[in-house]
Protein backbone atom coordinates (compact mmCIF):
# COMPACT_ATOMS: atom_id res chain seq x y z
CA UNK A 1 0.00 0.00 0.00
CA UNK A 2 2.88 2.37 0.92
CA UNK A 3 4.59 1.82 -2.34
CA UNK A 4 1.08 2.22 -4.26
CA UNK A 5 0.66 5.55 -2.67
CA UNK A 6 4.17 7.00 -3.63
CA UNK A 7 3.92 5.99 -6.93
CA UNK A 8 0.61 8.39 -7.28
CA UNK A 9 1.13 11.17 -5.33
CA UNK A 10 -1.82 13.35 -4.96
CA UNK A 11 -1.21 16.65 -6.74
CA UNK A 12 -2.41 18.74 -4.28
CA UNK A 13 -4.58 18.84 -0.97
CA UNK A 14 -7.43 18.74 -2.55
CA UNK A 15 -6.33 15.54 -3.73
CA UNK A 16 -5.22 14.39 -0.77
CA UNK A 17 -8.02 14.69 1.21
CA UNK A 18 -10.69 13.04 -1.78
CA UNK A 19 -9.12 9.53 -0.57
CA UNK A 20 -9.17 10.23 3.39
CA UNK A 21 -12.25 8.16 4.61
CA UNK A 22 -14.21 10.57 6.97
CA UNK A 23 -15.02 7.38 8.78
CA UNK A 24 -11.18 6.07 9.11
CA UNK A 25 -8.34 7.05 11.85
CA UNK A 26 -7.26 10.09 10.70
CA UNK A 27 -10.28 11.79 11.87
CA UNK A 28 -9.94 10.54 15.28
CA UNK A 29 -7.99 12.35 17.97
CA UNK A 30 -4.75 11.25 19.31
CA UNK A 31 -5.00 10.46 22.87
CA UNK A 32 -1.64 12.30 24.26
CA UNK A 33 1.29 13.18 23.20
CA UNK A 34 3.24 9.74 22.65
CA UNK A 35 0.06 8.80 20.68
CA UNK A 36 -0.03 11.51 18.31
CA UNK A 37 1.78 10.50 14.69
CA UNK A 38 1.19 12.39 11.17
CA UNK A 39 -1.85 9.64 10.33
CA UNK A 40 -3.87 10.55 13.42
CA UNK A 41 -2.81 14.53 13.83
CA UNK A 42 -5.81 15.80 15.82
CA UNK A 43 -5.89 16.64 19.66
CA UNK A 44 -7.05 18.07 22.62
CA UNK A 45 -4.72 20.65 23.70
CA UNK A 46 -4.03 19.08 27.88
CA UNK A 47 -4.44 21.51 30.98
CA UNK A 48 -0.83 20.90 32.23
CA UNK A 49 1.96 23.24 31.65
CA UNK A 50 3.73 23.12 28.37
CA UNK A 51 0.42 21.28 26.64
CA UNK A 52 0.35 22.89 23.49
CA UNK A 53 3.50 22.50 23.16
CA UNK A 54 3.62 19.23 23.97
CA UNK A 55 2.06 18.45 20.52
CA UNK A 56 3.42 20.86 17.95
CA UNK A 57 7.12 19.54 18.74
CA UNK A 58 6.71 16.72 17.50
CA UNK A 59 6.71 18.63 13.85
CA UNK A 60 9.88 21.51 12.55
CA UNK A 61 7.57 24.58 12.28
CA UNK A 62 5.00 23.49 15.19
CA UNK A 63 2.27 22.79 12.87
CA UNK A 64 1.57 25.99 11.54
CA UNK A 65 1.67 26.98 7.97
CA UNK A 66 3.77 30.10 6.96
CA UNK A 67 -0.17 32.34 7.24
CA UNK A 68 -0.86 30.92 10.48
CA UNK A 69 2.58 32.32 12.11
CA UNK A 70 2.00 35.28 10.07
CA UNK A 71 -1.62 35.80 11.77
CA UNK A 72 -0.49 34.41 15.41
CA UNK A 73 -3.14 31.51 14.60
CA UNK A 74 -3.52 27.98 16.22
CA UNK A 75 -2.35 25.32 14.82
CA UNK A 76 -5.45 23.38 12.54
CA UNK A 77 -4.81 19.92 14.14
CA UNK A 78 -5.72 21.42 17.77
CA UNK A 79 -9.56 20.79 18.67
CA UNK A 80 -10.35 21.84 21.90
CA UNK A 81 -8.48 23.03 25.27
CA UNK A 82 -7.63 26.25 24.60
CA UNK A 83 -9.44 29.97 23.29
CA UNK A 84 -9.01 30.33 19.67
CA UNK A 85 -8.72 26.74 18.15
CA UNK A 86 -10.67 26.17 15.17
CA UNK A 87 -9.53 22.38 14.69
CA UNK A 88 -12.90 21.07 15.10
CA UNK A 89 -14.73 23.09 12.78
CA UNK A 90 -11.83 22.50 10.65
CA UNK A 91 -12.40 18.30 11.12
CA UNK A 92 -16.08 18.48 10.29
CA UNK A 93 -15.54 20.49 7.26
CA UNK A 94 -12.66 17.89 5.43
CA UNK A 95 -14.92 15.10 6.86
CA UNK A 96 -17.93 16.72 4.85
CA UNK A 97 -15.92 17.68 1.90
CA UNK A 98 -15.06 14.24 1.26
CA UNK A 99 -18.02 12.92 -0.66
CA UNK A 100 -18.38 16.04 -2.33
CA UNK A 101 -14.49 15.68 -4.23
CA UNK A 102 -14.04 12.30 -4.59
CA UNK A 103 -15.74 12.58 -7.94
CA UNK A 104 -17.58 15.04 -10.46
CA UNK A 105 -17.95 17.86 -8.27
CA UNK A 106 -20.15 21.39 -8.97
CA UNK A 107 -17.78 23.01 -6.31
CA UNK A 108 -14.21 24.17 -6.06
CA UNK A 109 -11.87 24.93 -3.25
CA UNK A 110 -9.30 28.06 -3.61
CA UNK A 111 -7.09 28.39 -4.80
CA UNK A 112 -6.20 24.60 -5.45
CA UNK A 113 -8.43 24.05 -7.84
CA UNK A 114 -7.27 27.63 -9.80
CA UNK A 115 -7.55 31.11 -9.48
CA UNK A 116 -10.58 33.03 -8.69
CA UNK A 117 -11.02 34.57 -11.88
CA UNK A 118 -11.24 31.04 -13.56
CA UNK A 119 -13.24 29.57 -11.11
CA UNK A 120 -15.80 32.40 -10.56
CA UNK A 121 -16.00 32.11 -14.31
CA UNK A 122 -17.20 27.89 -14.40
CA UNK A 123 -20.05 29.37 -12.48
CA UNK A 124 -19.27 26.99 -9.21
CA UNK A 125 -19.47 27.94 -6.03
CA UNK A 126 -15.90 28.28 -4.33
CA UNK A 127 -14.80 27.73 -1.19
CA UNK A 128 -12.20 29.61 0.38
CA UNK A 129 -10.91 30.26 3.98
CA UNK A 130 -10.78 33.30 5.69
CA UNK A 131 -9.57 35.23 8.54
CA UNK A 132 -11.70 37.39 10.54
CA UNK A 133 -9.19 39.76 11.55
CA UNK A 134 -7.70 39.80 7.42
CA UNK A 135 -12.23 40.83 6.33
CA UNK A 136 -12.48 43.55 8.77
CA UNK A 137 -9.31 45.34 8.23
CA UNK A 138 -10.23 44.76 3.98
CA UNK A 139 -13.96 46.45 5.23
CA UNK A 140 -12.79 49.26 7.45
CA UNK A 141 -9.33 50.53 6.69
CA UNK A 142 -9.65 54.23 5.48
CA UNK A 143 -6.84 53.08 2.67
CA UNK A 144 -5.62 49.86 1.39
CA UNK A 145 -2.94 47.91 2.15
CA UNK A 146 -3.49 48.01 5.50
CA UNK A 147 -2.59 45.82 8.85
CA UNK A 148 -5.03 43.50 10.75
CA UNK A 149 -7.82 44.68 12.49
CA UNK A 150 -8.81 43.37 15.83
CA UNK A 151 -12.87 43.10 16.95
CA UNK A 152 -14.86 41.97 20.05
CA UNK A 153 -17.08 40.16 17.95
CA UNK A 154 -18.33 38.24 20.71
CA UNK A 155 -19.52 41.97 22.09
CA UNK A 156 -22.24 43.61 21.33
CA UNK A 157 -21.66 46.90 21.25
CA UNK A 158 -18.80 45.96 19.19
CA UNK A 159 -20.24 44.67 16.88
CA UNK A 160 -22.65 47.32 16.67
CA UNK A 161 -19.83 50.06 16.38
CA UNK A 162 -18.49 47.76 13.82
CA UNK A 163 -21.24 48.00 11.67
CA UNK A 164 -21.99 51.46 12.32
CA UNK A 165 -18.69 52.77 11.05
CA UNK A 166 -18.88 49.79 7.90
CA UNK A 167 -22.10 51.91 6.67
CA UNK A 168 -20.39 55.17 6.85
CA UNK A 169 -16.86 53.84 5.18
CA UNK A 170 -15.73 56.48 2.49
CA UNK A 171 -15.94 53.13 0.06
CA UNK A 172 -18.89 52.69 0.60
CA UNK A 173 -20.88 56.06 0.45
CA UNK A 174 -18.71 56.68 -3.03
CA UNK A 175 -19.72 53.36 -4.79
CA UNK A 176 -22.94 53.65 -2.65
CA UNK A 177 -22.77 50.23 -1.94
CA UNK A 178 -26.17 48.87 -0.41
CA UNK A 179 -25.03 46.72 2.74
CA UNK A 180 -28.57 45.61 3.40
CA UNK A 181 -30.34 44.86 6.56
CA UNK A 182 -27.29 45.54 9.34
CA UNK A 183 -29.72 43.77 12.26
CA UNK A 184 -28.26 40.59 11.86
CA UNK A 185 -24.55 40.96 12.01
CA UNK A 186 -25.17 43.35 15.05
CA UNK A 187 -26.79 40.59 16.70
CA UNK A 188 -24.41 37.36 15.98
CA UNK A 189 -20.75 36.26 15.45
CA UNK A 190 -21.47 34.24 12.36
CA UNK A 191 -24.02 36.82 10.29
CA UNK A 192 -21.08 39.77 11.57
CA UNK A 193 -18.36 37.60 9.53
CA UNK A 194 -20.28 37.29 7.20
CA UNK A 195 -20.99 40.25 6.58
CA UNK A 196 -17.20 41.12 6.43
CA UNK A 197 -16.27 38.67 4.41
CA UNK A 198 -18.37 40.13 1.88
CA UNK A 199 -17.87 43.80 2.21
CA UNK A 200 -14.35 43.36 1.74
CA UNK A 201 -14.59 41.13 -1.37
CA UNK A 202 -16.80 43.72 -2.96
CA UNK A 203 -14.39 46.18 -2.12
CA UNK A 204 -11.49 44.54 -3.38
CA UNK A 205 -13.75 43.97 -6.68
CA UNK A 206 -15.05 47.17 -6.87
CA UNK A 207 -11.12 48.71 -6.53
CA UNK A 208 -9.63 46.48 -8.46
CA UNK A 209 -7.86 44.40 -5.74
CA UNK A 210 -6.60 40.83 -5.62
CA UNK A 211 -7.79 39.26 -2.96
CA UNK A 212 -4.79 37.41 -2.01
CA UNK A 213 -1.01 38.26 -3.03
CA UNK A 214 0.37 35.50 -4.56
CA UNK A 215 3.23 35.95 -1.89
CA UNK A 216 0.75 34.32 0.41
CA UNK A 217 -0.54 31.88 -1.84
CA UNK A 218 0.40 27.92 -2.11
CA UNK A 219 -2.04 25.80 -4.16
CA UNK A 220 -0.31 22.54 -3.41
CA UNK A 221 -0.38 22.05 0.29
CA UNK A 222 -0.72 25.04 2.36
CA UNK A 223 -3.14 26.83 0.53
CA UNK A 224 -4.30 30.72 1.59
CA UNK A 225 -6.86 32.92 3.16
CA UNK A 226 -8.79 35.95 1.36
CA UNK A 227 -7.63 39.35 1.54
CA UNK A 228 -4.20 38.65 2.52
CA UNK A 229 -2.27 41.03 0.42
CA UNK A 230 -4.74 43.84 0.54
CA UNK A 231 -4.77 43.02 4.11
CA UNK A 232 -0.59 42.20 5.22
CA UNK A 233 -0.87 39.39 7.70
CA UNK A 234 2.48 40.43 9.78
CA UNK A 235 1.71 43.60 10.10
CA UNK A 236 -0.09 43.28 14.28
CA UNK A 237 -3.16 43.72 14.95
CA UNK A 238 -5.05 47.08 15.85
CA UNK A 239 -7.38 47.15 18.25
CA UNK A 240 -10.77 48.58 16.70
CA UNK A 241 -13.14 47.36 20.08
Amino acid sequence: MLKERNANPPESFVDWLAAQDPAGEFFKNAEDPKGWRIERPWFRVPKSKGGLRSFTEKLNGGMLRRIDKATSAKPVFAVSGIPGVVGSATREIWKELVPHISGSRNLAIWPFDGDMDSLAAEGKVVLCEIYPGLAYAAALADDLPTGRIQISKSKPCCREMACDRLSQAEWVKSERVDLGDLEAAKENENDFDALFTAAAFIRCFLEGREIANPEWIDSKVEGSMLFAGPVDPSQKSKKLC
